[in-house]
């Protein structure tokens, strides 16, 4: 038996015996959601909150599982459900801000993920989202100050020293676009 599918199995008599652990639901739906299982992840999920209704991380990742399995409006209600929990959860306010840009509401998008840089540090997917939003907005300065900051928490993001060459070749900044390429495909050189 696999390593996942045994988990799934104890995680199966833990419920046997305690129907009621939200706990073991919500680790039950992030197995099936990375087997991309969406149904049973989104069941799972609910089961979750149905067991424990302010568990907000079973909100946030049912959010995700519904997006994934194309049902939008219920996974914004999910992220939405999750910052009523947790006003300040990055993800949900970046999960957010990622539907909004998809949906080409641009100024919506900035503010989720403006809101999750407020809230955190570490997080580099929202300001990695807030450069694209700069860089189409002609404001190279701004995107290329988000993506100095992605790098700040993650020096070996490549794709982030992609990004920030091409917005300094767009800026008229050639040298510098140079140094990010050449750092980049140091750092992954299949990028070349």
């Amino acid at each position: 038996m696999g390593m996942l599918q045994e988990a799934v199995s104890c995680y199966q008599r833990a419920l046997q015996a305690r129907p009621d652990y939200a706990m073991a639901y919500g680790n039950l739906a992030t197995i099936y959601y990375e087997q991309r299982q969406l149904d049973m992840a989104i069941h799972c999920y609910n089961q979750a909150i149905l067991c424990d209704s302010r568990f907000v991380e079973a909100y946030n990742n049912m959010g995700n599982a519904l997006k994934d399995a194309g049902r939008v409006e219920e996974a914004i209600n999910c992220f939405q459900s999750c910052l009523v929990l947790q006003a300040n959860h990055p993800q949900a306010l970046t999960n957010l801000g990622n539907i909004y840009m998809e949906w080409n509401m641009i100024s919506t998008a900035a503010s989720f993920y403006k809101a999750a840089i407020a809230v955190t540090s570490g997080l580099s997917s929202p300001l990695n989202n807030l450069a694209v939003i700069y860089k189409q907005q002609g404001s190279y300065a701004d995107a290329i100050a988000c993506y100095t900051e992605v790098l700040r928490i993650d020096p070996t993001a490549a794709d982030a020293l992609v990004n920030r060459g091409n917005t300094f070749k767009e800026f008229g900044r050639v040298a510098e676009a140079i140094q990010d390429y050449i750092q980049a495909v140091t750092i992954r050189p299949n990028m070349a």
